[in-house]
């Protein structure tokens, strides 16, 4: 486990923005880190990692582990977690009780907050591991249960679909939406502003997982659909739910 005296080795696995950032604040410690933007890179410094943290909504696919990989030292494999239980991506790599998940917003660059997240053969050295790295990392940690979209995803989500279909149904404009809960209930951002900002395909993905897992109750809006199968995916196409100028 990680101690204070320990020079641990950390390799961020990713490919987008917040895995470059993770890995920049990592730098900035006294931990000796390493940067990869793809798991066929792994090879010989899987074996010389204390842990790994991979990032997959960029498309990076999760390895199949055996425990051979983990002789040595204990090492914990951190998986970046948006659409499936922790469980499951676990039961997919192997070696699920050194699989901890973990749950990271867009914003946490400037708020430094973390969900992590224990699958059902997670052991708890490994959940402790994964805590105390991103404490180190001066993060705010919140341990959540392996349950569909977590805590932040599921309340997120649920609010911006329930404004999509509000404007949908012709109830209200979604500029007076945003602005009505920007102003009445003192959020930095409204729900269409929000879901540009996450991604409308990210947001469509956490509402499969909650519909398929909890009932229709969570099924994504039409309207969501039909811009994300447009391609129009937010800020980071250029356009969602409003016209950014990229």
């Amino acid at each position: 486990m990680m101690g204070g005296s320990m020079k641990e080795k950390i390799l961020v696995l990713g490919r987008g923005e917040i895995a470059r950032s993770l890995f920049d604040i990592c730098k900035q410690t006294e931990l000796s880190v390493t940067f990869l933007e793809s798991a066929d890179e792994l090879g010989p410094q899987l074996r010389d990692t204390d842990i790994i943290v991979q990032f997959v909504a960029d498309g990076l696919e999760l390895p199949h582990l055996k425990e051979s990989d983990f002789i040595g030292k204990y090492k914990v494999w951190l998986i970046e977690v948006i659409d499936q239980s922790v469980t499951r991506a676990a039961g997919r790599m192997g070696c699920s009780e050194r699989i901890v998940g973990f749950s990271i917003s867009k914003s946490f660059q400037e708020r430094r907050f973390i969900e992590v997240i224990g699958g059902e053969r997670t052991g708890s050295d490994a959940v402790t591991t994964a805590r105390n790295l991103f404490e180190r990392l001066q993060f705010t940690v919140v341990i959540s249960k392996d349950h569909p979209g977590y805590i932040l995803n599921r309340v997120v989500a649920s609010m911006i679909n329930e404004a999509i279909y509000v404007s949908m149904y012709g109830l209200a404009q979604m500029e007076d939406i945003d602005q009505m809960m920007r102003l009445g209930a003192n959020f930095p951002m409204g729900p269409f502003e929000y879901a540009d900002y996450l991604g409308l395909d990210r947001v469509l993905k956490t509402l499969e997982w909650l519909a398929e897992e909890l009932g229709p109750q969570y099924r994504p809006c039409p309207l969501l659909r039909r811009k994300v199968e447009a391609g129009l995916l937010g800020k980071k196409t250029g356009k969602g739910f409003y016209e950014y100028g990229i």
